[in-house]
């Protein structure tokens, strides 16, 4: 499902979807109707735990508690979907920024916590790279298709970390495709570790400007120069 902003009016943005994958228009609805988001998902956690014979979850939302959208056909691939009633309270910002990091997608959805990363991407070209710029906790790819130059590093704020346009690190500034994993929270301690890791393994396919031993796979060159080589 692809989303696409419309328009905006009364500070209430309307939304085009495309049904060809879920995840950003499940995190936009996250993200927007936060509240609805936190006491649904609280009230499964303690159903499930009460109710382990019972299959069916029906909610129990106060009418203050409850917010809505609207859903308009286009045609038979098309929706748009606008604000109705959002609540806002002292919360919101900080419950946000958990749907952001992927706090209560790990707290409530994944049943195998024990997993490093909650997120890849695909690569996308550098002309999105606005859209992506608030990932947290990120082991990030940086690549140059045309030098064919391949550069790994971490942040804690992508955005601020990475500037596209500018030389990063051993990258020129002509670098034009990116990727990146997010780390989960409860391994954020050990972000720089992780990047060590990704970077030596890549050295042993890829060649690489400190003569690591190497598969010296494809056409890429991995530009990184400040790690260990163990």
């Amino acid at each position: 499902m692809k989303i696409c902003h419309i328009n905006r009016k009364k500070h209430k943005p309307v939304y085009q979807i495309r049904w060809d994958s879920q995840k950003d228009f499940l995190y936009k609805l996250r993200k927007t109707f936060v509240q609805s988001y936190v006491i649904l998902k609280s009230q499964k956690e303690l159903f499930d735990k009460k109710n382990a014979a019972q299959k069916h979850f029906r909610t129990h939302m106060e009418g203050g508690q409850q917010e809505v959208m609207i859903f308009s056909p286009i045609n038979a691939n098309t929706i748009k979907v606008k604000e109705f009633i959002v609540i806002k309270n002292e919360w919101n910002d900080l419950f946000q920024r958990l749907v952001q990091e992927n706090v209560f997608g790990w707290i409530f959805d994944n049943k195998d916590k024990e997993y490093l990363i909650q997120k890849s991407t695909v690569w996308h070209n550098v002309t999105k790279f606005n859209a992506h710029k608030n990932a947290v906790n990120v082991i990030y790819y940086l690549a140059n298709t045309k030098k064919k130059l391949l550069y790994i590093g971490k942040a804690d704020d992508f955005g601020k970390r990475v500037k596209p346009g500018k030389k990063h690190q051993s990258m020129p500034g002509d670098w034009d495709k990116f990727k990146y994993d997010i780390i989960r929270p409860e391994f954020a301690n050990i972000l720089t570790r992780i990047e060590d890791h990704t970077i030596r393994t890549t050295a042993s396919i890829i060649k690489n400007k400190k003569q690591y031993p190497s598969l010296d796979i494809g056409n890429y060159t991995l530009v990184n120069d400040t790690w260990k080589k163990l």
